[in-house]
């Protein structure tokens, strides 16, 4: 049998073998609508899989799902306009069927804690709990909740939960896990293997790989849960369209090396902001110094991705004057390209949270989130090196 970087590649392409004029790549499906056989219009609604609206599915989708369900090791993959589309669709999806307690990982991507708090609103008779960091409190969380909303690798300090103990007592208690994966990917956590119930990914991250889609995903295992979140995502109309969908199949065929290199950069970079004088505190998951590192080294597949947070000394001043520093890093929200990002947490992916919370959680006014691309590693340290003298 083929290898597991082989299938996701090889997957979601069957060629017709027409020696004449057979495509290596896939080619892109831009119809909106499909021709339907006649006896297919006798059910009153469409089936997963069918060919009839491109809100519903479209062949170049179905390829990169196949390819997505293979990287996940998953049953299915079904491919969202963003990484909050599939989020909200497996909430939805879950609310649906009677879940009225969601716990939510207290140290999770802001617009994740804006999202249940809008649900909250417009849904009175849901009860949501924050949780974790610290990781008892989240244990304690989903054994009196329907569903977990988890991260992998936590934005932006990269906290790792003991993520075994979350899905077994979510099996004890009969709660449903999602997990946000974008910062681990598959290459580095499968959640389904572990006992998660869905697997969500950011595809506009790691697995596009060059800041220029915005796509998201959802995986899991049954057909079942297949065919209820594939209704909510038509119903949505959240479903990914093909120029995205063969943008992201084709960045996804890169993610290992390009994963592998960024990952082997950071540590890099991680180790030489934590010895600069100005830097106060270093977030990495594969320092010893980081709070998760037993955690990160028993839960992640001795990966951990190529974004570094790191405080300044000197606050939010110290920050923006290393920001307006930076000649070959661009200051961006974004993480995972093969471009060099770096953000401000505490008015970027957090500025929702109260200024109190943010510093309870690490999110400092000197705290910066760097993603690192695949340039030469001791460029992007010249960089940061000339951006500190400057502070």
């Amino acid at each position: 049998m083929a290898g597991r970087t082989t299938r996701w590649i090889r997957a979601g392409w069957r060629p017709s073998r027409d020696p004449a004029r057979e495509p290596v790549i896939p080619p892109v499906f831009v119809s909106a609508i499909y021709t339907h056989p006649a006896m297919s219009l006798e059910r009153e609604y469409p089936k997963v899989g069918d060919l009839k609206y491109s809100r519903e599915n479209n062949p170049t989708l179905l390829g990169l799902e196949e390819a997505l369900a293979e990287l996940e090791s998953a049953d299915w993959a079904l491919a969202f306009t963003s990484g909050m589309a599939a989020l909200t669709a497996i909430t939805v999806s879950a609310l649906a069927r009677g879940a009225r307690r969601i716990a939510v990982m207290r140290l999770t991507y802001g617009s994740t804690r804006s999202l249940v708090d809008l649900l909250r609103r417009v849904s009175p008779g849901i009860e949501v709990e924050v949780a974790g960091p610290p990781w008892d409190k989240l244990l304690e969380a989903v054994a009196r909740c329907d569903l977990a909303i988890v991260e992998s690798m936590a934005n932006p300090t990269l906290r790792v939960p003991p993520l075994r103990d979350v899905y077994r007592q979510a099996r004890e208690s009969g709660c449903m896990v999602a997990v946000d994966n974008t910062f681990a990917t598959p290459l580095s956590h499968r959640p389904l293997e572990s006992g998660a119930s869905f697997s969500i990914e950011s595809l506009t991250k790691y697995i596009s790989g060059h800041n220029d889609v915005v796509a998201g995903s959802a995986a899991g295992n049954g057909r079942e849960e297949l065919e209820r979140l594939w209704d909510v995502r038509r119903l949505l109309g959240t479903t990914l369209q093909p120029i995205e969908a063969y943008m992201a199949w084709r960045g996804m065929k890169t993610l290992e090396v390009r994963f592998e290199r960024q990952s082997r950069s950071a540590a890099e970079v991680a180790e030489w902001l934590e010895s600069h004088s100005k830097v106060s505190r270093v977030y990495y998951p594969g320092l010893p110094s980081h709070p998760d590192y037993n955690n990160a080294r028993r839960e992640l597949e001795g990966l951990y991705g190529g974004v570094v947070s790191f405080e300044l000394r000197g606050g939010r001043r110290a920050a923006f004057k290393l920001l307006s520093s930076l000649k070959l890093i661009e200051p961006s929200p974004s993480f995972g390209g093969v471009e060099s990002l770096i953000s401000y947490p505490a008015l970027a992916s957090h500025s929702n949270l109260s200024e109190e919370e943010r510093r309870e959680l690490g999110i400092t006014d000197g705290l910066l989130r760097l993603s690192v691309g695949l340039e030469d590693v001791a460029d992007i340290v010249d960089d940061l090196a000339r951006a500190l003298r400057s502070v």
